[in-house]
């Protein structure tokens, strides 16, 4: 049982970790995109940097508060079915007793069995409601709804994304500064694919690759365009 537990908190901080690359992947992209284009468009690296803070700032609440009101949403929802399950299982437990039947038989277990083992675990009605959840519902035990915890790494992770690329322009770089924000850039998102690679199981070069290509995209869009606003604004 203590395996499983932890196999369970487990599973928890892995889901937890799509805030972590989420909130790193967009502080980053955002912000590198965003400087690229004024500091092409302005040559100005004081101007930059206020954007850049200003923009982080910004953007790091608002992707926060974005992810709180989701996973609330997704804990209320949640909480409002289970409630719902307690409920028919009380008024109604017949009903929930056939749900989990035909779920069972669904899944390739013969009905004689799966009737035999829903009415041993209808013994126990706390069981039985968690097995309608789980099987009928598919709405699993892992606690990966917490919006105060979601909300916080999604910002920490953000601000750390979005410092990568902005922190180059606080360096006496000068012209090396938006290359060297670009590599810098390129080199996190290798290692946030890579990571995130790892979690899911799939091949780990290719997923830091897909996370590469998509920072060189995003800088290369925002330099593009401040070219375009300098040529026409001067």
């Amino acid at each position: 049982m203590e395996h499983l537990a932890d196999r369970k908190r487990a599973l928890e901080r892995r889901i937890r970790a799509r805030e972590f690359v989420f909130g790193i992947q967009d502080g980053l992209l955002s912000t590198v995109g965003l400087l690229s284009g004024v500091s092409a468009a302005t040559q100005n690296r004081l101007t930059v940097i206020i954007t850049g803070v200003a923009a982080a700032v910004t953007g790091g609440i608002s992707m926060a508060t974005g992810s709180y009101l989701a996973s609330r949403t997704e804990k209320e929802i949640f909480e409002k079915e289970f409630l719902d399950q307690e409920r028919l299982a009380a008024d109604q437990p017949f009903l929930a007793q056939e749900a989990l039947l035909q779920a069972l038989v669904a899944e390739g277990l013969d009905r004689p069995a799966a009737y035999r083992l829903v009415k041993i675990i209808s013994g126990n009605q706390s069981l039985l409601l968690r097995t309608v959840q789980e099987k009928v519902l598919g709405l699993g035990f892992a606690d990966i709804s917490q919006p105060v915890k979601a909300s916080l790494v999604m910002f920490v992770s953000f601000m750390i994304g979005a410092a990568i690329p902005l922190l180059q322009f606080l360096l006496p770089l000068d012209r090396l500064a938006l290359p060297t924000s670009w590599l810098l850039s390129v080199a996190t998102l290798l290692g946030v694919g890579v990571f995130k690679g790892r979690l899911t199981g799939k091949p780990m070069l290719r997923s830091g690759l897909e996370f590469a290509s998509i920072a060189v995209g995003s800088a290369a869009v925002g330099w593009l365009l401040g070219k375009i606003f300098e040529y026409f604004l001067g």
